[in-house]
Formats: C-alpha cells, structure tokens, sequence
C-alpha cells in the first residue's frame, strides 16, 4: 500500500511540473499539454516498473497524437513489458513502415522474429540495424544470439535425420556457428563489459552438443529478448 501512494506521488509531481511548465509557456496549446503530461507520467511510471500505469498514460498521450512515432515506441515497450508481445509488434511493424531505417525499430523486428523462432528473418533485421548503427555491442550480441539458435536447430536436424551421432565438433563446422562466434567477438570487443555473457553463450552451446537438448538452449536465448 505505502508504494502505491509513493508512485502516486511521484506521478502528481511530475503533472504538475507539466502544468507549470505550460503556464510558464503560454505558446504551448491544451493538447500539447495533454501529450507532454500523459508522457512524462509514462515515463516516470515505467522507471518504477509499473507498466500498466505507464500505458495507460500513453495512451491519453497519443489521444493528442496518434502518429507520434515516439510515443507509439514508448506505449510498445510498456506493452511488451506487461507481456502483450503480440500487441507490441503491430505497433513496431507499423513503426518499420514509416521509418525503415530506424536502428531500434529494426532490433525490435528482429527480436519478434527470434521469439518466434525464424532466426533468418532476425538475422536479416539484426543486420539491417547493424547496416545504421554498427558500434552497438547489444545488436552484434543480438545477431550472434539468432545465428547460434539458427547452428542450434540445423545441427539438430542433422542429428534427426542421421541413424548415427554426428562427429564431435559438428557444431563448430556450420557457418551459422562461426557466424555466431564471430558476432560475439565483435560485441565483447566494443563492449568488454560483455565477456561474460558471451563466456555463458559459448559454454552453453558446448552444454547443448554434448547433452543434444537445443531446447534448453533455444529456450536461454529467448529469455535475453
């Protein structure tokens, strides 16, 4: 109870700076009022994980502005964050529309590809974003993800249609693997920070070849999304 009336405090502060900002600037109109306010309370609530809330001030945001590219990407990560996935990627497969060049738009696609298991389609968008922005370690991660999930499943189809175990480094033969591999590299060198998650990817996909359940590790990469 006490952290409901903490974050209703917190979203009366920040209307009320909103007012007073739009008392200070006569220029501004009602409705830019409305979207600045609405937005500011979405933001604030999603800092404080509560997405519901922040949705439901975007939306009285896009009331004064429906086509605000901005503001449709903030109401679909609230979405995305309250488990509406479905909802979310409408709102970014229209986004991709309008600005097709937009590097997070582009991750976002990508990431609804690998959540639904076409890893080439997320590799196609992961690259698209990498085409516009190529120092971001995230997408090179993200890219690396999809290409070990893509060497996961065709090594896993291999084992199906062989009567007989596949030779010890198979894996690391597929080119969907070393493109893995070589995704990773480029993540950790732009971002060291990230060795550590690139060490748990590596040893799980040496895990999976040795026990053969691609599930589980099929199931780690989605969970990062």
């Amino acid at each position: 109870m006490q952290n409901k009336w903490i974050l209703l405090g917190i979203a009366i502060i920040v209307i009320a700076a909103a007012i007073l900002i739009t008392v200070c600037a006569p220029g501004l109109t009602p409705a830019t009022f409305l979207r600045d306010g609405g937005t500011a309370a979405g933001d604030t609530f999603m800092l404080v994980n509560q997405s519901g809330m922040a949705l439901s001030f975007y939306d009285r945001a896009l009331a004064e502005s429906p086509d605000d590219p901005a503001l449709l990407q903030k109401k679909a990560e609230a979405l995305l964050r309250t488990g509406k996935m479905d909802e979310a990627e409408q709102i970014y497969r229209g986004l991709l529309v309008t600005e097709p060049d937009n590097p997070t738009v582009l991750v976002r696609i990508g990431d609804f590809s690998t959540h639904r298991g076409d890893y080439v389609a997320a590799i196609s968008s992961y690259a698209a974003a990498l085409a516009v922005e190529p120092d971001n370690a995230k997408t090179w991660l993200r890219e690396g993800d999809a290409y070990l999930a893509l060497a996961v499943t065709e090594y896993a189809a291999r084992q199906a249609g062989s009567s007989s175990p596949l030779p010890a480094g198979f894996l690391d033969s597929l080119d969907s693997y070393r493109s893995a591999m070589a995704d990773y590299a480029k993540a950790q060198k732009l971002d060291p920070r990230l060795s550590v998650v690139v060490s748990t990817r590596t040893l799980a996909a040496n895990q999976f070849e040795a026990s053969g359940k691609y599930q589980d590790l099929l199931a780690s990469l989605k969970s990062t999304l």
